[in-house]
């Protein structure tokens, strides 16, 4: 009786330890054109359509692809190709269910984020760069590096339709107010060689720029990158 006691505990601890390690559900792959890994650890999965995309996945795109994803917090994400984009946070799904975040290492994306009822406000969501935070109430946005040759450090932002979106480095933080509004931050690699008046200076270059409407060129070249 005694062994079959621990036996019966041992199990349920054992099915407890699963369910408590089985990965969270962030959001399902809507759209898919080429080649599209999630990487965890050492594990990668080749991704289609309707596969699911869980917390902690770091999302790599290849040369020639697209993927659409719809998250659990009702976010609609475009990527567009060679981007690594990591899911670390995603509201009603994560424990402390604070907002979604997310990280985009390099490339180029596009996001819609979902109406919500005025009695029950969203929590505002942020996608973390190398050089820059973005942060978002409500709207639909358009990041990335590189946009028109500006340089795999050089951060562009605009916001497409909506309100609400933020930019913000090295202490400065830039609202974008309108739709067509756009900023961009020159990244820099810091090294030891540099002075101090010459770290200062480059700190300085990569603080947002005050927010402008984009010509027609320049956000043309945006939606290009993520047109199916």
């Amino acid at each position: 009786m005694r062994r079959c006691q621990l036996f019966i505990a041992g199990w349920l601890l054992l099915m407890v330890g699963l369910a408590q390690a089985e990965p969270q559900i962030a959001g399902y792959v809507t759209r898919i054109r080429g080649e599209a890994v999630a990487v965890v650890a050492v594990n990668r999965r080749t991704l289609a359509l309707g596969h699911p995309l869980y917390l902690g996945d770091r999302i790599v795109t290849g040369s020639n692809a697209l993927l659409e994803a719809r998250m659990q917090d009702g976010t609609v994400v475009t990527l567009c190709p060679s981007v690594e984009f990591n899911v670390l946070q995603v509201q009603g799904v994560s424990p402390d269910n604070q907002g979604s975040v997310f990280e985009m290492v390099k490339g180029m994306f596009r996001a819609v984020t979902a109406q919500t009822d005025a009695d029950k406000p969203r929590q505002p969501l942020q996608v973390k760069t190398p050089v820059a935070i973005i942060g978002v109430r409500g709207t639909d946005f358009w990041g990335g590096f590189d946009l028109l040759g500006a340089g795999p450090l050089t951060l562009d932002v605009v916001m497409l339709k909506g309100t609400g979106v933020y930019v913000e480095s090295e202490g400065q933080r830039v609202e974008l107010q309108q739709a067509g509004e756009g900023t961009t931050v020159a990244g820099f690699n810091p090294h030891p060689g540099l002075s101090i008046a010459e770290e200062r200076a480059m700190k300085s270059a990569a603080m947002p720029t005050p927010g402008k409407i984009w010509g027609e060129k320049k956000v043309k070249a945006a939606l290009q990158s993520v047109t199916w």
